[in-house]
């Protein structure tokens, strides 16, 4: 492989040729060591990752009033609906791979998963003062229970946000370059 450079394909630095000339993994391989079983580890990545993306596509799914041609309301919510599908992406990566994770498949989802969540739990944080502040200026539009949607809906983002923060947190990932004692299948 030519060019062993930092870049969008420089996982593949990690395949090599064996004498059969069959593609070898060769980089870091990672497995789970945390204090709580991976499945019920993963469970919970995936509950909480699924409630922030169920809480954060709902405003828009329905006629929301603070939704019409609101920048500081519509902003907000596509930054939430965005960092949500991003980290629903990486913990549905995780909870599809085997008890073992390639390196890169390690970066790609174990180490951005925190950038993910806190652009979500920002956008959400925005998001709902920008509709605290469209409800302040013009009021229900005679709509109470779709104008307090949003606020509901961050309601459940926000918490799932910080859950799921706490839950890496309680995660631990070892490398068999870190604990020389593991094997590869």
């Amino acid at each position: 492989m030519a060019g062993k450079g930092k870049g969008r394909r420089s996982y593949l630095n990690d395949f090599h040729r064996d004498v059969s000339g069959q593609y070898v993994y060769t980089g870091a391989i990672y497995r789970y060591d945390g204090a709580v079983p991976r499945r019920r580890y993963l469970a919970r990545v995936g509950i909480l990752t699924g409630l922030m993306a169920v809480g954060a596509v709902i405003p828009g799914c329905v006629d929301v009033p603070a939704m019409h041609n609101t920048f500081y309301v519509l902003l907000p919510y596509i930054g939430e609906v965005i960092g949500a599908a991003l980290t629903l992406w990486a913990a549905i990566r995780l909870i599809l791979h085997r008890s073992e994770l390639r390196g890169y498949v390690y970066h790609g989802t174990v180490e951005s998963l925190p950038a993910r969540f806190w652009v979500t739990l920002g956008c959400a944080a925005a998001g709902a003062v920008g509709n605290v502040v469209f409800l302040l200026l013009h009021g229900f539009c005679g709509e109470i229970a779709l104008s307090v949607l949003p606020l509901v809906c961050k309601g459940v983002v926000i918490p799932a946000a910080l859950l799921l923060r706490r839950c890496l947190g309680a995660g631990r990932w070892v490398s068999d370059q870190e604990e020389p004692g593991l094997t590869r299948q």
